[in-house]
């Protein structure tokens, strides 16, 4: 009996660590976002630039880059005004950064389209 024991816990410790892992909240808010054509999910990243006080005259190249924590991350050009990232929550959250910014914050580097 207690070398079952021994060998369960065994078997429990081996186990992967990425198997325990929880998978990511679904995004029903990005995955819309993903799910459009170019332009008009290049016009609604502008907006949410534009709504967080930031400047871009027209987003050039846009694209989702990786999920972070329980946000999506999604990247812009913007023809003038720089990059960005734009983390989207699962409640339709939205937190736009400027790419420079992001390692001072200790987030996920911007890969921006070109």
């Amino acid at each position: 009996m207690r070398l079952l024991a021994a060998l369960l816990t065994t078997a429990l410790i081996a186990t992967p660590v990425a198997a325990q892992q929880p998978k990511p909240k679904p995004n029903p808010f990005s995955d819309r976002l993903e799910k459009l054509d170019d332009i008009p999910r290049r016009a609604t990243l502008r907006r949410a630039i534009l709504d967080s006080g930031q400047y871009c005259n027209r987003v050039d190249a846009a694209g989702r880059q990786q999920d972070y924590k329980n946000l999506v991350m999604w990247t812009a050009r913007c023809g003038r005004g720089g990059d960005y990232a734009l983390f989207i929550g699962p409640d339709a959250s939205v937190q736009v950064r400027r790419c420079p910014e992001l390692k001072t914050l200790g987030l996920p580097e911007c890969r921006p389209r070109k």
